[in-house]
C-alpha cells in the first residue's frame, strides 16, 4: 500500500492523531483514502483549520491508530525503512502531486536533489517548483521530504526544521550504515 491517492471527492471523517516521537509532538491526520497530514506540532486548532480547507466537508475528531504509530515508532527505532500506508493528497495542485509522488520513491538512506526530482518529472529547469511543492507538503517523513537536497551545499530548506532534516538524514545514514557492515543474520531462535 504505497500509492499517492488522488482522491478529490469529500470526505465524510477525518481523524487526528497525536504522536509523541524523537522530534517531538506530532499530529497526523487519516482520511479512508489514507494518510492526509503528519505534521510537527501539538496545535489542533491549526491543523484542524488546514483540514477544513482541503476538505472542507469532513467531520475532525480525535482518534488513535496503533498501526500507524507502531509504523512511525519502528522509522525512529530504525527497525522501517518505508511504510505501508497510501498518503491522501486531495486538494493539493497536481505538480504538488507529482513531485511529491516522486520523492516518495526516494530511498531509505539516499538523497536526490531539486534540480534531479525536477528532470525526473520532465521538466529539469523547475527545481525552484519542487522546493515549493515540497515545502507545502503535509506529509512529512512518510513523503521523505527531507531526502531532497540542494546540489550546491547539501541542506536546504523544507517544510521542517533545518535540525529535524539533519537528524533524519542521520537517522538513515547510520541505519544504513549500520546495515552495510554488519555480518550478523537475523534466524529464528531454536
Amino acid at each position: 500500500m504505497s500509492s499517492i491517492d488522488d482522491v478529490t471527492h469529500a470526505m465524510n471523517e477525518v481523524r487526528i492523531v497525536h504522536l509523541e516521537t524523537p522530534l517531538g509532538p506530532m499530529l497526523a491526520a487519516l482520511t479512508d483514502p489514507g494518510l492526509a497530514a503528519l505534521e510537527r506540532g501539538d496545535d489542533d486548532d491549526a491543523l484542524a483549520a488546514a483540514l477544513g480547507r482541503r476538505f472542507p466537508a469532513a467531520a475532525i475528531r480525535a482518534a488513535d491508530d496503533a498501526a500507524f504509530t507502531s509504523q512511525l515508532g519502528e522509522y525512529f527505532a530504525g527497525m522501517r525503512r518505508s511504510f505501508d500506508i497510501d498518503v491522501n493528497l486531495a486538494g493539493l495542485a497536481a505538480f504538488d502531486r507529482r513531485a511529491l509522488s516522486r520523492v516518495r520513491g526516494i530511498p531509505y538512506g539516499e538523497t536526490m536533489t531539486y534540480g534531479e526530482v525536477a528532470a525526473e518529472l520532465g521538466n529539469p529547469g523547475a527545481a525552484r517548483a519542487v522546493g515549493n511543492a515540497l515545502s507545502r507538503c503535509p506529509i512529512t517523513i512518510v513523503i521523505p521530504c527531507h531526502r531532497v537536497v540542494r546540489a550546491a551545499d547539501g541542506l536546504s530548506g523544507w517544510g521542517g526544521s533545518f535540525a529535524d532534516k539533519r537528524r533524519l538524514l542521520e537517522l538513515e545514514a547510520t541505519v544504513t550504515e549500520a546495515s552495510a557492515t554488519s555480518d550478523a543474520v537475523c534466524r529464528p531462535g531454536k
